[in-house]
């Protein structure tokens, strides 16, 4: 079993229900919120729209899950600000979250005023990484791995867990997504990942026998120590439900969702918006909660408590401010 700092242990603990299974909801989009919000000029898409869907979608659904995923330009400040995290547990984003640009960056890009000092600072329960991988391309996945041990030694210092979350860049047809998957989530977990945030890990439009599905990620469950949550990867909402009850029964911790949740709202009107969150909204997160609830398996599996002498925190002292 791994051990965590006290830190990052109680920032676990508070991400996550009694059992240790994660039930988070992601609003980190940018660039990919703009152009759901207008497809036509997702560049006309104001700052205050963007806030203010946020906020409306956090408001409406935070108290049905354990912790909100969001970005600092749109997301984590304001709803700080609005006291909407008296009880829940706030990830924010590090990455620059530039996919609207042409052509598409595959390097990790860090806004040079952005760090993880500035996430712990804030209060923050947790750093997200998101960051494109192939194992195969073995120049880029070592400039990957420079920038993710940087990272990780970041997070060793302020003390706070790193959730990665890396993306399948696929090189070639004839490349198995289940395979890069797996061992992109090795590579995370080598490198010093606390979570990994991963994408199912079968084209499930490509390959349709849930067996296999269960196969893909008993393999995944395997091949890691450490806890992995699945994310919704713009899946529709039961598509999601199907990979989640999956990946759950094959030994996921939970899930971090995005639009296969929310993402109907963003055509709907104010007014729409509010009824279908309370609503809709609801019943959906009831749904994966109870999925995720009953089936997944909580953190606490692969991380014991820090050992607490009546001397601990002279070294805990020590190793975070030497």
């Amino acid at each position: 079993m791994n051990t965590l700092s006290m830190g990052k242990y109680r920032a676990l603990g508070r991400a996550t229900n009694s059992d240790g299974i994660f039930s988070i909801l992601a609003l980190d989009h940018q660039d990919s919120l703009k152009w759901a919000m207008n497809k036509e000029n997702p560049q006309s898409v104001t700052s205050v729209a963007m806030i203010d869907l946020k906020q409306r979608v956090v408001s409406a659904l935070i108290e049905d899950v354990t912790g909100v995923l969001l970005d600092p330009i749109y997301g984590a400040g304001q709803a700080v600000t609005a006291n909407l995290f008296t009880n829940k547990a706030l990830l924010v984003e590090l990455e620059r979250a530039d996919y609207m640009l042409e052509p598409l960056p595959v390097d990790i890009g860090i806004d040079p005023d952005w760090h993880v000092k500035s996430i712990k600072m804030m209060g923050a329960e947790g750093v997200k990484l998101f960051y494109y991988y192939n194992p195969n391309d073995t120049e880029h996945a070592q400039r990957q791995d420079s920038v993710i041990a940087q990272i990780v030694a970041d997070c060793t210092t302020y003390d706070i867990p790193l959730y990665a979350e890396p993306i399948f860049r696929r090189m070639s047809a004839d490349e198995s997504k289940t395979e890069a998957v797996i061992e992109s989530a090795k590579r995370a977990e080598t490198l010093g990942a606390d979570i990994l945030k991963l994408e199912f890990p079968v084209d499930v439009h490509a390959e349709p026998d849930t067996a296999l599905w269960m196969e893909a990620c008993s393999a995944l469950s395997d091949a890691v120590s450490i806890p992995w949550v699945l994310l919704s990867a713009s899946v529709d909402y039961n598509t999601f439900t199907q990979q989640l009850e999956i990946a759950c029964k094959a030994g996921a911790s939970g899930f971090i969702v995005g639009r296969a949740l929310w993402g109907d709202v963003t055509a709907l009107s104010d007014d729409e918006q509010q009824a279908w969150l309370y609503s809709v909204g609801h019943e959906r997160l009831h749904e994966l909660r109870t999925i995720a609830e009953q089936h997944a398996t909580g953190w606490h599996r692969f991380y014991a408590p820090p050992t607490v002498t009546t001397e601990w925190y002279r070294d805990y002292d020590r190793r975070h401010h030497d």
